[in-house]
């Protein structure tokens, strides 16, 4: 493969990761997804204590964070779309491990401390693997974006 059908291919994976990305306002509504979802869980927390509530504002602010990570930035160029692709990686593996390393071995421990036997295994349910990821894929991706400026 030489250097132009290399950096041809390149390019074209570049222009179609753009077509899956939102304008830059969403960015900001999706901010606003997520502070109202937080009301609502508090309130619903406090007064109201709504099971169906409170599903919706957990997914809203699952919502919330996917528009935020997929929209584009003002200066959406090279760079920054190098340094999403290394926080999707990352938030991809960390995901994984902590999905893999809280549950059992929060479970292990307080079974040794409680001195009981374990009934069963509770796997991790999707809501939090999804926040984990999105929001790790977020933060690590704001991160990058500071420490290269």
């Amino acid at each position: 493969m030489n250097v132009k059908s290399f950096m041809e291919c390149e390019r074209k994976s570049l222009v179609n990761m753009k077509r899956y990305q939102l304008p830059n306002i969403f960015k900001k509504i999706g901010v606003g997804i997520i502070i109202l979802s937080l009301v609502v869980l508090i309130v619903n927390k406090f007064s109201i204590e709504n099971i169906d509530l409170k599903l919706t504002a957990k997914y809203g602010i699952l919502v919330g964070l996917l528009l935020i990570s997929i929209s584009k930035e003002k200066i959406e160029d090279e760079l920054v779309t190098s340094l999403r692709m290394q926080s999707y990686t990352f938030a991809f593996i960390a995901g994984v491990i902590i999905t893999l390393l809280t549950n059992p071995l929060f479970n292990y421990i307080s079974n040794l401390i409680s001195e009981k036997q374990a009934e069963h295994f509770e796997g991790v349910g999707d809501w939090e693997i999804l926040w984990i990821l999105l929001s790790v894929q977020v933060f690590y991706f704001e991160f990058l974006k500071r420490m290269n400026k």
